[in-house]
């Protein structure tokens, strides 16, 4: 477990880092954005490209899907911001103690 106190700046209190528990989220994070890349956004693509309701009464109501699908779009940025944090805070703890960096690197296995 990794422990800091505040340099004056802060509160002053402990931070407890689990070295498990920061791989594991960084893990899944690059999972979900693995996700997203491979399969969510070729198909939204395809979607979007898809001529299937041009006329009629709900024409309107149709125009919805293209931002929805915008939105699960901007799930990747959300998630890829998440994970660029969590190397932030990873890269901190091995500056800040070389103990906690052997350990992390042991977890992602590089």
């Amino acid at each position: 477990m990794y422990k800091a106190v505040g340099d004056g700046g802060g509160s002053g209190l402990l931070v407890n880092i689990n070295p498990d528990e920061i791989t594991t989220i960084y893990k899944l994070l690059q999972g979900i954005l693995t996700e997203l890349e491979t399969n969510a956004a070729p198909n939204i693509e395809k979607l979007g490209n898809l001529g299937y309701y041009e006329e009629g009464k709900a024409k309107k109501a149709m125009e919805v899907y293209a931002e929805a699908n915008q939105k699960i779009m901007d799930l990747h940025d959300n998630y890829s911001r998440a994970a660029t944090l969590v190397i932030d805070i990873l890269n901190t703890m091995i500056q800040a103690d070389e103990a906690i960096a052997e350990q992390i690197i042991a977890k992602l296995g590089v």
